[in-house]
């Protein structure tokens, strides 16, 4: 998809189609294509060789000679392949669903017989076993445990788990095994995940299987065996709870103290994909479930309405960027654990509007304007939808309905096809539309008069040339933990994906409008160009990001998103930066040098920033714009 880096969950997701019985003349797509069967066994191997390299891991890269720094080592955990270190429970289990649907079509391929393919398998059981004390810092040891965190209770970043990188308190004695993070990536609340649980319930009784039939290891098979039955009861006894409204309902969190978290998260496992992940439950429970997980008890529950069309479902935490949004994810679930064919079909067509003609499923979109949405190409919910509409016909993937492709890729920078493309004209800017962003937050530098003063002005230039004002005169994390100059890169990304504008200005707060009489549509015609994701002005120390643009564009997004994470770098580096935007972008130059192409700083600074008092830059003079 449109992220460079391995999830372990996401490519297994992502190839299931092709392992699903049946699906082509009585046999599985891997039985009928070479070069799918090839995709799948290759992604086997990659997959237990990044397990054996670290088993906490839950993303991977290409290569090992990423630059990673400090804070990325020692506190996010990176290093050599490892992307991102968010220990999922969720991660191992979708590779052991896609070890034994492949040893149900091939039950002799020799991949399944390769050491590092059954290591794999018994370092994630062991590492399961140990997180069942993770209260009690248990860690698994033995010879396949070498690698550089090896030997040591999991820790990750404060900032996301509580207790110095530990989590929440958990119950050591209750049978369930903790995760860190949730299959949306972020962090549990509680550290006993229910639907991961339940997911590894089922893909334990599959290696009990694989363990029997294919490695002949009794004792791998009993301890997966017996691993399951604690996990499971476990879930029995501290994964139900009593709801004053729907009656006894699964839990999405717990941590066996007594603690419940009563929601679902669109990313699977979720509580809604309970019959889809093939967990044994309890029919009266689960409906009891399904009637919370589609009601306004359920905070992640959305709706809206479009174009006629009235779009239900379940959002994520991790997309709060836009609001009440819908995964297309949950919708396709929705489909998927349904045997009412008039709701798949119904669902099919919802999912192909909120696409917005793009093509692909998104990760989110509004359900009031489905145009606004996040990753244009987020591969999980378009396999997801593949087998969605394979549980509704026999028709496809009939080749006289359309051949499905391998496609093939080359790194950026080369050529396509040998073709070389002149650049275009820059786009004209009278129809162009705006959003101007500002944040002044009052404190010692900035006081209640100096506030009102700046952003009245902000205000007075809105009205004047009808553009949009996004204005903030507070952070948006109550509890302060990261300074306020994070304000910026937070509202643009999310005016990004809530706004209709084609640009967004961003000034800073000691930043005026001097020149109210100025069109900016005719002032910076041939100064815009929306192939870049940056667009700004130089002083003397540099690029300078007291005044910029970004276009409303898909990369953009991305890149406003990438800074915006680095927020946790930046704050914890031994060398905070008092710039701290501008220290993310340095950061992010560095670690991609060809980042600099997509970055337009040439804009002459009497344009768009001149300085009132400096010598730093151009002096402002009389009748300039800002």
């Amino acid at each position: 998809g449109d992220i460079k880096d391995l999830w372990l969950r996401d490519s297994a997701a992502q190839i299931h189609p092709l392992l699903l019985p049946n699906a082509y003349n009585g046999k599985s797509l891997v039985q009928v294509d070479a070069k799918l069967e090839r995709i799948v066994s290759g992604l086997i191997l990659k997959t237990a060789r990044f397990i054996r390299f670290d088993p906490y891991a839950n993303a991977f890269k290409l290569r090992s000679d990423t630059k990673f720094t400090r804070f990325d080592r020692e506190t996010l955990g990176r290093h050599g392949y490892i992307a991102t270190w968010n220990y999922e429970l969720d991660s191992a289990c979708y590779f052991m669903r896609m070890l034994y649907f492949f040893h149900s079509s091939f039950p002799f391929h020799p991949i399944l017989r390769m050491k590092e393919v059954k290591e794999a398998v018994m370092i994630m059981i062991d590492v399961w076993i140990a997180e069942q004390r993770h209260e009690e810092n248990a860690y698994p040891n033995g010879t396949l445990f070498d690698c550089v965190h090896c030997g040591k209770p999991y820790r990750y970043n404060p900032k996301e788990l509580t207790r110095n990188g530990k989590g929440t308190k958990t119950n050591p004695s209750v049978g369930l095994t903790w995760s860190g993070f949730r299959p949306s990536d972020d962090a549990c609340e509680y550290g006993y995940l229910i639907p991961a649980n339940m997911f590894a319930v089922v893909v334990l009784g599959y290696m009990e299987e694989l363990a029997e039939v294919v490695w002949i290891n009794e004792p791998l098979m009993k301890k997966a065996q017996k691993l399951k039955e604690e996990i499971d009861h476990g879930i029995k006894k501290h994964g139900v709870v009593n709801h004053a409204t729907h009656g006894r309902i699964y839990a999405y969190e717990v941590d066996g103290l007594g603690h419940a978290l009563l929601t679902d998260d669109a990313n699977v496992p979720s509580l809604l994909s309970i019959p889809y992940l093939g967990y044994k439950y309890d029919e009266e429970i689960f409906a009891n479930t399904k009637r919370f997980l589609f009601s306004k008890s359920n905070s992640m529950f959305h709706t809206g309405k479009h174009d006629g069309v009235e779009y239900t479902g379940i959002g994520s935490k991790h997309t709060h960027f836009i609001p009440s949004s819908i995964w297309p994810m949950a919708m396709i679930m929705e489909g998927l654990i349904s045997n009412n064919y008039t709701q798949k079909v119904v669902l099919v067509e919802k999912l192909l509007a909120a696409s917005a003609g793009t093509g692909w499923m998104h990760e989110s979109f509004n359900p009031n304007n489905p145009k606004t949405f996040s990753r244009p190409w987020f591969c999980w919910p378009d396999s997801l939808f593949a087998e969605l509409v394979m549980s509704l016909t026999e028709e496809c993937p009939k080749p006289e309905h359309g051949q499905y492709l391998v496609k093939e890729w080359i790194d950026e920078g080369q050529p396509v096809n040998g073709s070389a493309f002149s650049k275009p004209p820059l786009p004209n800017l009278q129809n162009s539309t705006l959003a101007v962003i500002s944040a002044c937050i009052p404190g010692k530098r900035f006081g209640p008069e100096y506030v009102n003063a700046s952003l009245s002005n902000k205000q007075s230039f809105c009205r004047k040339w009808g553009a949009d004002c996004v204005l903030s005169t507070q952070q948006h994390d109550e509890n302060q933990s990261y300074s306020a100059k994070w304000e910026k890169l937070y509202l643009i990304n999310r005016t990004l994906y809530n706004s209709d504008a084609d640009w967004l200005m961003w000034l800073d707060c000691d930043a005026a409008f001097t020149n109210l009489e100025i069109d900016w549509r005719k002032h910076l015609d041939g100064y815009l160009d929306d192939s870049k994701v940056l667009i700004t002005s130089k002083d003397k120390n540099g690029i300078n990001l007291g005044v910029l643009f970004v276009p409303n564009t898909v990369p953009s997004r991305q890149f406003i998103q990438t800074m915006w994470e680095k927020r946790h770098y930046i704050e914890q580096h031994p060398n905070k930066k008092e710039l701290k935007d501008q220290a993310a972008l340095n950061d992010l130059l560095q670690e991609i040098p060809k980042l600099k192409d997509s970055i337009d700083a040439e804009i002459p600074q009497e344009k768009i920033n001149s300085f009132l008092d400096s010598r730093d830059g151009h002096v402002w003079k009389k009748n300039e714009w800002i």
